[in-house]
């Protein structure tokens, strides 16, 4: 059912195309109050030049600009608000799609399944962050600046979920569902944006710190389980209650150095092991399926490979 959503609305070939086109014009103009920043700073600091912001531009290391930590994340995050503002517009206007028909094919949004993949996936990361933390405490310290961390949690409620969400809408059911409209295999669909979404992250400093080769595994895997998740559960409302946990959970508890997100985190890690993460994240994320196939009464796992009806 949820890949037949595909077909409402128009789908001809230069509607996505333009839709793409104005995402990316979105997220230039969330961009401007970045530049911004960056533009003062380079006039009003005397120690700040064009490579002082090319190094920010690569490390998202807000120090160098001379601005609060949580003032950058949420320029960050403001980031994604035009870039779902047009988004939503094409699809709306343009493709004449229902906007609620990006997330379920349901009367309504099954908001207890959002929170289900939020709490659960955090549950998950934290006890395998205890069990790392047991195994290596010297990596860790207690970063938390209290009043810092409270503003931290409410840009992480409000703005930071827009940003996650947006990339579900866009990956998960924009470009699944306009690839199963040509497509007999669900694994093609899958696949496909499992690697756009490795790709789309391949400019984040982690690459550059810690290796392409197991943070694109990292990446690529999470696409392949949020995928995996939206068919397996015929919407979208678990895929983005797990991808906001991952990143408000690396944004708020647990943030490392060579991370994109460089905030004021309750705790800190000075080292990481990224084959570690990514085969951490894999069992978590089988961890997580088994739980939701249980809980939520999924068909068998040959659904998986279900041909997409025409």
């Amino acid at each position: 059912m949820y890949f037949k959503q595909a077909k409402d609305g128009e789908n001809e070939w230069w509607m996505y195309l333009v839709t793409v086109l104005l995402l990316l014009f979105g997220y230039g103009v969330g961009q401007l109050p970045l530049l911004w920043v960056q533009s003062y700073a380079l006039e009003n600091h005397s120690d700040i030049g064009t490579a002082e912001v090319d190094r920010f531009a690569q490390t998202l290391d807000f120090s160098i600009l001379h601005i609060d930590n949580n003032l950058g994340i949420l320029l960050m995050f403001t980031i994604f608000i035009g870039a779902t503002l047009f988004f939503l517009l094409a699809v709306k206007f343009i493709h004449k799609k229902s906007l609620k028909g990006l997330i379920t094919h349901n009367y309504r949004i099954n908001w207890t399944k959002v929170f289900f993949g939020l709490v659960v996936w955090l549950a998950l990361l934290s006890i395998f962050e205890l069990i790392l933390y047991f195994v290596s405490p010297e990596t860790y310290y207690l970063k938390a600046n209290w009043d810092k961390v409270f503003i931290l949690l409410l840009i992480c409620i409000t703005v930071l979920p827009i940003q996650t969400t947006l990339e579900e809408l866009f990956f998960r059911s924009y470009v699944m569902k306009g690839i199963g409209l040509i497509a007999r295999s669900k694994w093609i669909p899958l696949i496909i944006t499992s690697l756009l979404f490795g790709l789309v992250h391949s400019s984040n400093p982690e690459i550059s710190k810690y290796g392409i080769v197991p943070m694109q595994l990292y990446y690529i895997s999470a696409g392949l389980l949020l995928g995996i998740i939206t068919i397996m559960d015929d919407g979208l409302e678990l895929a983005i209650g797990v991808h906001a946990a991952t990143n408000i959970y690396g944004a708020l508890f647990v943030c490392y150095d060579g991370s994109v997100l460089q905030t004021d985190s309750i705790w800190h890690v000075t080292d990481i092991n990224a084959w570690i993460m990514a085969v951490i994240f894999v069992v978590s994320g089988i961890i997580f399926l088994l739980l939701s196939k249980k809980i939520f009464d999924w068909a068998a796992w040959s659904k998986l490979t279900e041909e997409i009806k025409k």
